[in-house]
């Protein structure tokens, strides 16, 4: 009767055993090569030293000026939504073309309250915003009900998260269990967004109308205490959001988010109900839309209905389309890059803008489909294959990029690349000349990858 256990053993052993060993070579086949490895560590190490130490270090040395810092807030914030857009977008597949109105709803919660004499709002003169003395006239100076509960700031960040996951989590259990999906899914979105714009803009709503919510306390903007602590406040956000997207990404829910987007009908057939973990996905971008619009308003003052309408959102697509869908890193380098893009044609050539932000995204789709992701992959794979040439193409077209990124936010560029080129010394012919720089350093990069680099098949060992 004792001799079963005995017997049963060894096989048991050897099946932990098995398992063990499974699990090593599959943790070892997923190392990367040691020069990779050690690439991506300095490069990571070099990015948290550089925002969490090294802005903060220059800003208080006076090298840095405060509204430079606040403009890395800001664009930081708005990161925090291209994560979310690249959970639903490139892990998912889902396309959503109102993420700009999840945005939009935390920035409002957290408006209302700064908005209020417990926020600060208009130095706490006034028991109500000024707008409310035309729009909510006859009411004695009373606010409405539903403003009341944004008197506290918990109330107001809770509200901030929860209000654009419940709506996204309603909306999207409707949409996505009918089986709404690819195009049909963004046009509805998009109407959505235009609808709430519509809506939102109305004065009837007691939110500002057209003009928004504003008057906020004014040190949020101007003192350099509040300056960097909502941009660290902003990077620590950011920081979490990416670990948060990451561990879902690497988990067993993520990989069935990438079936989804790969092939949805074998996940039914599989008995799988891929539309519970499409709302998922929704719900946790429009949450992150959320932390993203309380930290933006704040930080700009000023809350608007235009932050919500279509081209908003059209505009966080193209940050995740240039940085790389897909990959996380990619949705913030690109929402960086299109922001501090814009900012500096805007102060050069302001006119140019529009064409720019075009020629961004059709270089996209023609010359770096994986965006700036696709071209760090690239720089890996010759490094492994050890292609020095291919190698230092792809690391001067990103360090470029990425010095570029670096001088706009800090505002230390050299005077000579600042200046426009003329041929008299009165009229510009040329825009100035960090644009023909980075222009000429990008389109080098185009024609190595469409001309000079030659195909080389990826084999296994032997």
């Amino acid at each position: 009767m004792h001799d079963a256990p005995a017997q049963t053993e060894p096989s048991t052993t050897l099946t932990s055993s098995l398992a063990a060993y499974r699990r090593s070579q599959t943790f070892l086949a997923q190392l990367p090569d040691p020069r990779v490895f050690r690439l991506r560590w300095i490069t990571v190490a070099s990015i948290i030293a550089f925002f969490f130490l090294g802005i903060p270090l220059l800003n208080a040395a006076g090298i840095v000026p405060d509204f430079k810092v606040n403009f890395l807030g800001k664009y930081l914030s708005v990161a925090i939504v291209a994560l979310g857009i690249d959970l639903i977008w490139g892990y998912t597949g889902i396309l959503s073309l109102c993420q700009a109105l999840f945005f939009c709803l935390g920035a409002y919660a957290m408006g209302m309250h700064l908005s209020l004499p417990e926020g600060g709002g208009a130095g706490g003169i006034y028991k109500i915003p000024q707008f409310m003395e035309f729009a909510y006239y006859g009411h004695h100076g009373e606010l409405p009900p539903f403003w009341v509960p944004f008197r506290s700031i918990l109330f107001a960040i809770f509200a901030g998260i929860t209000i654009p996951m419940t709506l996204a989590a309603i909306f999207g259990f409707f949409v996505f269990r009918s089986r709404v999906r690819g195009v049909y899914f963004s046009i509805v979105t998009q109407a959505v967004a235009w609808g709430t714009w519509l809506l939102i803009s109305r004065n009837e709503m007691l939110l500002g109308g057209t003009n928004g919510l504003t008057n906020f306390y004014r040190p949020l903007t101007s003192s350099r205490k509040w300056i960097l602590g909502l941009y660290l406040t902003t990077l620590v956000m950011l920081t979490f959001a990416y670990l948060i997207c990451r561990a879902i990404a690497r988990s067993k829910l993520g990989r069935v988010l990438v079936a989804i987007r790969d092939k949805e009908t074998r996940l039914y057939f599989a008995g799988y109900r891929p539309y519970v973990f499409k709302v998922f996905a929704f719900a946790v971008a429009a949450g992150l839309a959320g932390v993203g619009g309380m930290l933006y308003a704040p930080q700009t003052g000023i809350v608007t209905p235009q932050n919500m309408n279509v081209e908003a959102s059209i505009v966080m697509v193209i940050w995740v389309a240039l940085g790389g869908r897909g990959k996380l890193w990619g949705a913030i380098f690109g929402t960086l890059l299109v922001n501090y893009t814009y900012t500096a044609l805007n102060s050069d050539l302001p006119n140019v803008w529009p064409f720019i932000q075009g020629a961004m995204f059709l270089g996209v789709v023609l010359a770096f489909p994986d965006g700036m992701v696709g071209v760090w992959d690239q720089m890996e794979k010759s490094l492994k294959r050890g292609d020095r040439r291919s190698f230092v193409v792809m690391a001067c077209a990103l360090g470029a990029v990425a010095l570029f990124v670096m001088a706009e936010a800090l505002g230390i560029e050299p005077a000579f690349l600042q200046n426009p080129i003329s041929s008299s010394g009165k009229l510009a012919l040329l825009p100035p000349l960090k644009y023909i720089v980075l222009a000429a350093i990008l389109i080098g990069v185009i024609l190595d990858f469409k001309l000079k680099r030659r195909p080389i098949a990826e084999t296994g060992g032997i």
